[in-house]
């Protein structure tokens, strides 16, 4: 159910029990990196424990870990039933090992372990839900050495104060287990945002990401949702896309590496689904731009926002814009300069200029006309400089994707 909701009413709302406890794992003061199953592999004969233990293998070899990239998660079809106890088991053609030995596999690589649920009786995808379960279910997350859970929506109400509620049930049973359980909630909506994190350390805002529009969609949903993010909890709009186990891409190369700057800037969840074992070395350097993870992983924990444009619509006249500019502010330099990374976007037919003029320099907090900027380019590493009067432009961002993402200060030094 597509709804809206207004703030007078989530503050109401939040006056509710559910809040009380509150979420209390000391996890997510950095937004998080790693890999999930999902648009790799989904529910095909690839779900499969030797397929997780590669991606493992691949991670380690590449050196992504050492990145960031530590969470290794399961998301639907890993799990095959009950037992006569109501305790959840691992589908034993696809994880004959069972999911404890997956787990220690991960931890004695140096990696962390996710699991997959649904708040409603059944998975999207029909396997077991934890509705009437959460408590024995996170017991055995626990107990297997679960570092990271994803609940999500399916076969459940979409009312709110009830989804809520429902989350709040599994906060609490992982709150209780003692073990320290990153908790995802993939809700969907723009409506968890507010009271987010007194419920989980992520939140879904919006729709699956399968293509090219729906990356559009979702960065158009976040645009809003700044003020609710920071550490121990973040906007999630949905997981990085690449070339999957089969070779199907829904995005182009160039469109991946946009999403992945952009989601930098959005302080945005940095989930590779994606086929890490057989990388080009295009995706491979595009995921391990340090400089960029940097970004995404700032300790000051600002997502964010849109200081040009309106939403960013793929066909012109339909209310939004081809071109964006977007901007993050960033830790203050070691000498006490601000900084920012900024996002210059294009999704239109057209290659175009994409301008930050003085109006646009002043959201940044730079209105002395005669000012001197300079601009480092996080994926050429080029320098340039400017002065507020003139503006800072991207020049011919091609069509369909074209960015640049910089950082814009007043030293010329790179990070």
């Amino acid at each position: 159910m597509k709804a809206s909701v207004s703030i007078g009413t989530l503050l109401i709302v939040c006056c509710c029990c559910w809040v009380a406890q509150g979420l209390d794992n000391g996890l997510g003061l950095t937004p998080a990196m790693g890999y999930n199953t999902w648009y790799d592999v989904q529910c095909s004969d690839m779900m499969h424990e030797q397929t997780v233990r590669d991606t493992a293998d691949a991670i380690v070899r590449r050196g992504m870990h050492k990145l960031g990239y530590t969470y290794v998660n399961l998301d639907d079809c890993w799990a095959g039933g009950r037992d006569a106890n109501g305790r959840v088991y691992a589908d034993k053609k696809a994880f004959p090992s069972g999911i404890a030995s997956l787990a220690r596999y991960m931890h004695n690589k140096g990696l962390k372990f996710g699991l997959y649920t649904d708040r409603g009786n059944l998975t999207c995808a029909k396997r077991p839900g934890s509705a009437g379960h959460t408590t024995i279910d996170a017991q055995t997350y626990a107990s297997w050495g679960v570092d990271f859970l994803k609940e999500d929506s399916c076969w459940a109400t979409q009312d709110h104060a009830a989804a809520f509620a429902e989350y709040a049930l599994m906060r609490d049973a992982l709150n209780a287990t003692g073990r320290p359980i990153f908790f995802d909630l993939c809700g969907w909506e723009s409506w968890y945002a507010p009271v987010g994190k007194t419920l989980g350390n992520e939140w879904r805002i919006g729709p699956d990401t399968t293509t090219w529009p729906d990356i559009l969609t979702n960065i158009n949903v976040d645009a809003d949702l700044a003020p609710w993010a920071g550490p121990g909890g973040w906007n999630n709009p949905c997981l990085l896309i690449g070339k999957s186990y089969n070779g199907n891409m829904q995005i182009t190369e160039l469109q991946s590496r946009a999403q992945f700057s952009m989601w930098a800037v959005l302080a945005a969840p940095l989930m590779l689904s994606m086929d890490l074992r057989n990388m080009t070395a295009y995706a491979e350097a595009t995921y391990t731009n340090a400089q960029v993870i940097a970004v995404n992983q700032d300790p000051l924990g600002k997502q964010g926002v849109r200081i040009v444009g309106r939403n960013l619509t793929v066909t012109a006249g339909d209310g939004g814009d081809a071109t964006n500019v977007w901007a993050r502010p960033l830790s203050t330099t070691t000498s006490g300069d601000a900084q920012f990374a900024v996002m210059f976007f294009n999704v239109g037919a057209s290659s175009a200029d994409v301008t930050c003029d003085s109006a646009c320099l002043s959201r940044l907090g730079y209105r002395k006309n005669d000012m001197r900027l300079y601009a480092y380019d996080y994926w050429t590493q080029a320098v340039s400089n400017f002065t507020v009067g003139s503006g800072y432009t991207a020049r011919n961002l091609v069509a369909k994707g074209g960015f640049q993402l910089v950082r814009i200060s007043t030293t010329p030094r790179g990070l």
